[in-house]
């Protein structure tokens, strides 16, 4: 088991390496806000409905659909008509089945517009971008390794830094991720950045917003949201997009959720090598700072203690943690900060 866990720790100083050759090797940019709207004002476009041929020649080759064949209104159908069910049940199971579809999960592309809609958001509310490219190619970097060991790594992920001194952190679906300069500074190390961000790449990987938006009231009796049906419908959007908004900023998602949030988020830092303790030592630290008090990390968030405990009290798996970096000079050379020891 030694031996095991020696050359586990020996492959995450390894990865960490290759990585800090990467942050150091890469071109650097800047978050272009004015092509990140155009790409969501494109996103949000719905796709071009097919010509009145192209319809014709499909309903041509497609054979009409007879009742019985619709699937399981017409089994319940059938079962009426035998004498298997009453009226009254089939009237309850059909509308169970009405129920069940309109719960059919959000896709990708409607999942991107949704979220970057939430991003405009975000950035309006938050002081916009921080003007640091090479400090935003660094959390890039680092954000992007943790999306890549994490259980949705085939998505495309956006990384932002926000113009404002008080210490939060954002996800919104599709892949868009915002901390702000003054959490950035609060950090004391790669590892503590690297759990925060896990985390919140955590909400996105899991669909946590989507869960609450599926449950929406503004989606009841659709049974797919789709760009078309946003297009058409401009005014049930905006609702969503004040419901999520309300969710995101105010009330904060259901605690369990944010449980889950942790637990991933620790989970993904520690695949990607980082030592698994520091998501709980930033909360501790976050929690008894006065900053604290200001932050919609906290505020959105179960208590900093109970979140801190649950933590703690499940880092048994993680044997010889302490063998794991923490990278405390990396992180302060790219907030420039004096090197300390």
């Amino acid at each position: 088991m030694r031996n095991n866990n020696l050359k586990i720790s020996q492959f995450s100083f390894f990865c960490l390496g290759v990585f800090g050759l990467l942050v150091w090797a890469n071109p650097s940019y800047s978050f272009n806000l004015d092509g990140f709207l155009k790409e969501v004002e494109k996103s949000s476009r719905p796709q071009p409905q097919p010509k009145k041929e192209e319809l014709d020649i499909k309903t041509q080759e497609s054979p009409p659909q007879t009742q019985q064949s619709s699937g399981n209104d017409g089994i319940i159908g059938l079962g009426q008509s035998l004498g298997i069910f009453d009226k009254k049940t089939s009237n309850i199971l059909k509308q169970s089945v009405n129920t069940l579809q309109a719960l059919q999960p959000i896709a990708y592309k409607e999942e991107k517009a949704i979220g970057g809609r939430l991003a405009v958001e975000v950035f309006s509310r938050y002081g916009g971008a921080y003007d640091d490219p090479e400090l935003l190619r660094y959390v890039t970097l680092v954000g992007q390794a943790v999306a890549d060991v994490s259980s949705r790594p085939d998505i495309d992920y956006h990384f932002a830094i926000l113009n404002t001194e008080h210490p939060n952190a954002f996800a919104t679906p599709g892949g868009y991720v915002f901390v702000s300069i003054g959490l950035l500074r609060m950090i004391e190390n790669e590892a503590q950045l690297a759990g925060v961000l896990a985390h919140e790449v955590a909400h996105i990987s899991q669909k946590h917003a989507l869960q609450t938006l599926e449950r929406s009231r503004s989606l009841q009796g659709v049974s797919s949201l789709t760009l078309a049906v946003m297009d058409k419908n401009p005014g049930m959007l905006d609702k969503l997009i004040d419901e999520v908004s309300n969710v995101l900023f105010t009330k904060g998602l259901d605690k369990n959720l944010e449980f889950e949030a942790d637990k991933y988020g620790r989970e993904f830092a520690y695949r990607m090598g980082y030592y698994p303790g520091g998501l709980q030592n930033f909360i501790s630290k976050l929690g008894k700072s006065t900053e604290g008090g200001k932050s919609i990390f906290m505020s959105t968030h179960p208590s900093a203690g109970e979140r801190y405990s649950l933590l703690k009290n499940s880092g048994s798996r993680y044997q010889k943690a302490s063998l794991y970096p923490v990278l405390k000079k990396r992180l302060q050379s790219a907030l420039k900060r004096p090197i300390e020891p």
